[in-house]
């Protein structure tokens, strides 16, 4: 099993996932029977990898780039915009 120095686990909701700084430079798809996967390698040899589990639709979001950032809209009644938004490295 892959670990990663950072992780983060994001409950079902409707997210929209962007690049905070330098975009990736590939990606490869996967898809198994217990969750689909994308990862992104970066120019410098790291990797982003975008997991969505099939079984509750939730995500995981790995990295050994950097911090990864959740804005949380979609818990804020008050946000005019109800997708949250993670920030990948």
């Amino acid at each position: 099993m892959e670990e990663f120095p950072y992780d983060l686990r994001l409950p079902p909701a409707p997210y929209r996932f962007v690049w905070r700084g330098e975009p990736a430079v590939s990606c490869q798809v996967r898809e198994t029977p217990d969750f689909s996967e994308r990862r992104y390698w970066y120019a410098d040899g790291t990797v982003a990898i975008i997991r969505q589990y099939r079984l509750d639709g939730s995500f995981r979001v790995m990295s050994d780039r950097g911090e990864i950032e959740l804005i949380d809209n979609a818990r804020d009644i008050r946000s005019p915009d109800p997708v949250s938004v993670v920030r990948l490295p």
